[in-house]
């Protein structure tokens, strides 16, 4: 009878002092009722009134600078244009050659994944001979995972790691790192 009468008493003042805590939180964060007395008009500042929104200009109908078969090209750009009888600007030779590149990597890409080293040098040969110009610096990168994924030793380690450590804009040093520098090669 005694334990009842000690565990009551226990869970009671548990139960006051979360009423208390309760209380006191309720009391600290509730939004007060009355706004605090401000100082006399004389003193405040009023809050200045918000700018009135400038009308934007009238669109002037912007003249297109370029034309297709003596039909009017829509110019590049967010200007308010009328594009009545217009065309989009056309795929050019240089957009093509830009996809024909972005699929050559993209496939380059994939037989790094799938750790083709023939594969990859093969492509990597067609890369060289199209863009010679090698605008991505992506050719050096690429024969050196090639290297890692034929023979992958202490050699090709080394030059990986030097890649890795002077190439710092390279998108490839992550994959240097996987293929090269991480995992079974040694």
């Amino acid at each position: 009878m005694q334990a009842a009468a000690e565990h009551r008493r226990r869970w009671g003042v548990g139960m006051a002092v979360l009423l208390a805590l309760s209380a006191l939180a309720w009391r600290t964060l509730r939004p007060a009722a009355v706004p605090p007395e401000l100082p006399g008009p004389a003193l405040v500042a009023s809050p200045p009134e918000p700018a009135p929104r400038a009308a934007p200009p009238p669109h002037a109908e912007t003249v297109p600078v370029s034309f297709y078969d003596g039909v009017p090209i829509r110019p590049a750009g967010s200007a308010e244009v009328n594009a009545v009888g217009m065309l989009p600007h056309p795929i050019t030779a240089e957009h093509q050659r830009i996809f024909r590149e972005n699929n050559l990597i993209g496939d380059l890409n994939g037989a790094m994944d799938v750790q083709d080293a023939a594969g990859l040098r093969a492509l990597l040969k067609q890369y060289r001979d199209e863009y010679p110009e090698d605008a991505h610096v992506l050719a050096d990168g690429y024969e050196l995972i090639a290297n890692c994924l034929e023979q992958p030793g202490p050699e090709t380690r080394a030059a990986a790691q030097r890649y890795y450590d002077e190439q710092l804009d390279s998108g490839l040093r992550r994959y240097i790192r996987r293929h090269c520098l991480e995992g079974s090669n040694p």
